[in-house]
């Protein structure tokens, strides 16, 4: 079990069962202040697709958005954690168009996952709904039924069987200002936007306090791994993102090396695992969870 990281203590437990969360987070004045903010970075928006703040090669854009994210999230990051540190946040948006899906992943590893916890807080700035890109959640993926690392050269424990994983997708429909709380391990996908606006959200991340930050890079040709230490903000320091991740690193410092076989589990080992998942957090197979919707319905009902 991780360090406990959030206050109230049945937030705690839903997280720690579901593997995620969702909460109310920014009021309507902070929503505003930060569409005015994505606003004044992307006067232009450009073609379709899927765009996040964190692949641009320019820094001071990164560092200015990252900056005034925190900023603004500090005061629902008081309310909901506690002995945490943020690391920063990018803006997340999809182009309306067929190319502007996000593929089923899991986040990188970046903290001692036995000893730490990192969230990322997911955060939509206009109203989702089924159209327009919501973020998809495998609920209890982030049950540690094998030792996974997560990595941009290694593939997912579920790579060639996302076809089994998406029919078991929860989609997030939620208000703008919503916070949906993940673990960094949870299996997450976001499909095309489909609607007519440019679909707005913020990813940020908050990590157990004193938890080194950690990279982890695939030796070609053997079953090992690379580790380094990180600095909290690396994950804006890339200075070319798509190339940069896929290389030895040159940023951090080389720690070892550690030995490593990504578990790939068969189709119906998987389905099993899929099943077992959603079981322990509460969900059966092809179901919405009804206790996460009537939370949800719930908040509505008095804003």
């Amino acid at each position: 079990m991780s360090k406990r990281i959030f206050r109230s203590a049945a937030h705690q437990e839903l997280f720690d069962r579901q593997g995620f969360i969702v909460l109310p987070f920014v009021n309507a004045a902070e929503v505003a202040q930060l569409n005015s903010l994505f606003d004044t970075l992307h006067p232009d928006i450009g073609q379709s697709g899927f765009f996040s703040g964190s692949y641009s090669a320019d820094f001071e854009y990164k560092k200015k958005a990252s900056d005034e994210i925190v900023k603004v999230f500090s005061r629902a990051y008081e309310d909901l954690f506690i002995d945490y540190t943020p690391f920063g946040g990018a803006f997340l948006y999809k182009v309306p168009g067929a190319n502007s899906a996000l593929a089923a992943h899991q986040d990188w590893t970046i903290v001692d996952e036995q000893e730490h916890v990192a969230l990322n807080c997911w955060v939509p700035l206009q109203d989702i709904t089924a159209d327009n890109g919501p973020i998809m959640i495998l609920p209890g993926s982030q049950y540690d039924n094998f030792n996974v690392v997560r990595a941009p050269t290694l593939p997912f424990f579920f790579s060639g069987n996302e076809d089994v994983i998406h029919p078991e997708l929860i989609p997030m429909i939620v208000p703008a200002g919503t916070a949906v709380i993940l673990n960094q391990s949870v299996i997450h996908y976001s499909p095309d936007n489909k609607s007519a606006e440019v679909r707005r959200a913020i990813t940020a991340g908050v990590k157990s306090a004193g938890a080194r930050m950690k990279f982890h890079y695939r030796v070609p040709g053997r079953d090992a791994l690379e580790v380094f230490d990180m600095e909290d903000d690396f994950l804006i320091s890339f200075r070319d993102f798509a190339r940069d991740i896929g290389q030895r690193p040159y940023l951090g410092t080389y720690q070892g090396e550690i030995p490593y076989t990504m578990p790939q589990p068969d189709r119906e080992r998987l389905r099993q695992m899929i099943s077992d998942m959603k079981t322990r957090a509460g969900y059966s197979m092809s179901q919405p969870p009804r206790s996460m919707m009537q939370r949800v319905r719930s908040w509505l009902s008095r804003v």
